[in-house]
């Protein structure tokens, strides 16, 4: 019996075959719903940039989820120096410190439910498919760059120590055989010249819909 085989596959053409199929699923769409995938999108990009803008809220959600926990265990008893023992005791992979567990559950839900949900796209013109399936480019990038910050930034702060001593430019090492897993930061190095050219390709589509004076989404 053999041990089977690996088909590894490097970052940027897994990058490239999530951005291409969000670009074909934009084009359906058309540009109003992406456009709101969108907006989401840089909301959680601002919170990776400022981590301190989610800290709050995030250990607010785990200090209920702890107590809820809490109480389930004690099947309902209002026993509360036992309830603040079991509140204490509970552990959870996310708080203030290190929110990015819940982070990526977010990231991953919001595009579940985001992407299953279809307008009417019966007066979707031509011009609405373009700009759609250019700002699914955008979001394609934006969903998988994210996913990958969240999961480095999550095992910083789960072992700085260990991170620490791997250097500044660690190898990553993953289950799927995923190659060439880059470690820096979303808005740095050659990938975010992705964002500024698909940026003015939108600019390019939005200009040439005001000189035909067709607005976009509009037959």
């Amino acid at each position: 019996m053999g041990d089977g085989f690996a088909l590894p596959i490097s970052y940027d053409q897994l990058m490239l075959l999530v951005m291409g199929l969000f670009m074909f699923v934009g084009a359906t769409r058309g540009w109003r719903q992406e456009f709101i995938s969108s907006c989401v999108l840089l909301v959680l990009t601002a919170i990776l940039i400022q981590p301190g803008l989610a800290a709050p809220i995030v250990e607010y959600i785990s200090k209920i989820i702890r107590l809820v926990l809490a109480f389930i265990q004690g099947f309902g008893q209002l026993d509360f120096a036992a309830l603040e023992a079991r509140y204490q005791a509970i552990k959870l992979p996310f708080d203030g410190s290190n929110p990015y567990a819940l982070l990526i559950a977010v990231l991953i839900g919001f595009v579940l439910i985001s992407y299953s949900i279809r307008g009417n796209i019966k007066g979707v013109t031509a011009f609405s498919r373009i700009l759609g399936g250019l700002l699914g480019l955008f979001n394609g990038f934006l969903v998988i760059s994210l996913f990958r910050q969240y999961v480095l930034k999550y095992f910083q702060k789960t072992d700085p120590a260990l991170w620490a001593a791997a250097g500044p430019s660690p190898e990553v090492s993953v289950t799927v055989p995923v190659q060439g897993v880059p470690t820096g930061d979303l808005l740095t190095g050659e990938r975010f010249q992705i964002v500024i050219v698909l940026l003015g390709l939108m600019v390019v589509v939005l200009f040439i819909s005001m000189v035909a004076g067709k607005p976009i989404g509009k037959k």
